[in-house]
C-alpha cells in the first residue's frame, strides 16, 4: 500500500480525514466523487493509518454481492487482520468473525449493514460506501438505519464516520453543505 500514490484531490481528502482520526473528537465526513474517482484508494490509505494507530475499522457496503471483490483486495493488502460479516454467512462463520473482532485479531471488518454491530472495542474509522443506498435501512425487525448506529458508535469511540458516494443521500448532502459534516469532493 506504500506504493499507492494519491492524486492531489485524493491526498487532500486523506489529509482532512486522517487529521480528524486522533481519537479526541467524533467527526463525520462526506466524500463525494463520481464513480471511478478513486474513493477506494483514499479508503485504503485511511484504513492503513487507522490500523497502524492501533484502532479498528468498519467498512460497510450496501450489498453482499460487493463483498467478495472488496474482501479479496483488502486481504491481499492487509492479510488475515481482515474479516467479513454479512447475513450470507453461516452461524458458525459469523460467530468466528465476531470472536476475531472482539479479541482484536480482526482489525478490519468488511460487511453489509449488520456489520455496524460488530463487537469492535477500539473503532477509529467507519466507512459507509455508497451511503445513499436504501439497503442501509433495515425494513425488517429490528428496524434501524445503519447511519444512525454508525453515528452513535463514532461518538462513543471518538472516531470518524466517512460517508462516501457518487450519489449521496439528500440528508447527507444537506448536512455537508450546512457544515454539520465536512464535505470532500
Amino acid at each position: 500500500i506504500n506504493d499507492l500514490v494519491l492524486t492531489e484531490q485524493q491526498q487532500n481528502a486523506f489529509n482532512r480525514v486522517s487529521s480528524a482520526m486522533t481519537g479526541e473528537k467524533a467527526s463525520c465526513f462526506l466524500l463525494h466523487g463520481v464513480t471511478g474517482s478513486g474513493k477506494t484508494s483514499v479508503f485504503k490509505k485511511l484504513i492503513e493509518k487507522c490500523v497502524s494507530d492501533g484502532r479498528q475499522v468498519l467498512y460497510l457496503l450496501p450489498e453482499i454481492s460487493l463483498t467478495p471483490q472488496i474482501l479479496g483486495q483488502f486481504r491481499n493488502l492487509f492479510g488475515n487482520i481482515v474479516t467479513v460479516i454479512h447475513s450470507g454467512l453461516s452461524l458458525g462463520q459469523r460467530l468466528d468473525a465476531f470472536e476475531r473482532v472482539k479479541s482484536g485479531d480482526a482489525k478490519i471488518v468488511i460487511g453489509t449493514r449488520s456489520a455496524v454491530f460488530a463487537p469492535a472495542e477500539n473503532i477509529g474509522l467507519i466507512i459507509m460506501d455508497e451511503e445513499g443506498e436504501r439497503s442501509y435501512k433495515s425494513e425488517s425487525s429490528p428496524r434501524y438505519n445503519t447511519i444512525d448506529v454508525a453515528k452513535y458508535r463514532v461518538r462513543y469511540h471518538n472516531a470518524v464516520l466517512l460517508l462516501a458516494s457518487a450519489t449521496p443521500s439528500i440528508e447527507s448532502y444537506y448536512m455537508a453543505l450546512n457544515g454539520r459534516y465536512s464535505l470532500n469532493t
